[in-house]
């Protein structure tokens, strides 16, 4: 299988999401400020998407007309110069549409957030007006989950975060509606549902208890929650195997908990959904892709 286009091999009237994704937890980190609880890959966006990756978790900060790359307050630059200029989301879309001109049978997932501390509908505006409305025939950004082929050659838009009510703005241009997704920033272990709402409505189970220390986050979270897969029932599902509990940083902590992922039994036969990583290896990105193979 080539990991740069291994959804050719997909029966393109599948429903997107009920695909099993692997995806990268705040991707644009390889240079970031504060490295030891910032940093949370290290493969540039060409080289994860080569790499198999195919839904990405982006982070914003809105800085006039522009969207800036962040990790919360840590900025994110495009090469090891700190000193630098602050990477431009131009800079990570560039390289999503290189990829997928050379690879149009592969779609990209594109889950966006505002991470500024503060809800802010400019970086939606900044989002449709000066980025999307470039190259508009790149993405797809209807509130609703396609099929596999509809999405052949673009990037799906996961919209999470607020819009402002303008006339331009509608169900058909603004993305799948995650703006209801609740933080899960206590340490209690239940996954959370979340609803799309809208004509189309589509209803997920989020796992993304960041706040537990590795051990605890494979064994109350994560373990738990992959126990309790099965066939698809109309419900998709999103699994965050990443952390950032405890004072050891993200690196330290998916080096416990990516072995043990590698190491948990998969089958084709149930349903994964979206699983977004930090530091992910060929061998667990494989094993995510392979579950959509008998």
């Amino acid at each position: 299988m080539k990991l740069n286009n291994w959804m050719s091999e997909i029966d393109g009237k599948r429903d997107l999401l009920t695909l099993s994704i692997p995806g990268t937890h705040d991707c644009v980190t390889k240079f970031v400020q504060f490295e030891h609880i910032s940093k949370t890959q290290d493969l540039t966006i060409a080289e994860q998407l080569n790499l198999g990756i195919r839904a990405l978790d982006i982070r914003v900060e809105s800085r006039g007309e522009a969207l800036k790359m962040v990790h919360a307050f840590a900025k994110a630059f495009p090469t090891a110069n700190k000193f630098g200029k602050q990477m431009d989301l131009d800079f990570v879309l560039n390289q999503c549409y290189d990829f997928l001109l050379e690879n149009p049978s592969e779609t990209i997932v594109f889950q966006f957030k505002n991470d500024s501390g503060k809800e802010n509908e400019k970086c939606f505006d900044n989002l449709f007006f000066n980025y999307i409305a470039k190259k508009p025939e790149m993405w797809f950004c209807e509130n609703r989950v396609p099929s596999l082929d509809e999405t052949r050659g673009k990037i799906y838009l996961i919209r999470r975060c607020k819009m402002a009510d303008r006339p331009q703005f509608t169900p058909k241009n603004t993305g799948l509606d995650f703006s209801r997704w609740v933080e899960q920033d206590t340490a209690v272990p239940e996954p959370l549902p979340l609803s799309t709402g809208g004509e189309s409505p589509a209803e997920f189970i989020v796992q993304d208890r960041y706040k537990y220390t590795p051990e605890p986050r494979w064994n109350e979270c994560i373990k738990p929650f992959l126990d309790k897969a099965k066939e698809f029932d109309g419900t998709y599902i999103i699994n965050y195997l990443s952390t950032a509990g405890g004072s050891k940083g993200p690196r330290k902590n998916a080096e416990y908990i990516n072995p043990q992922f590698i190491k948990y039994p998969l089958y084709s036969s149930k349903h994964y959904g979206t699983i977004y990583c930090d530091f992910p290896s060929k061998e667990l990105v494989m094993k995510i892709i392979n579950t959509n193979f008998i």
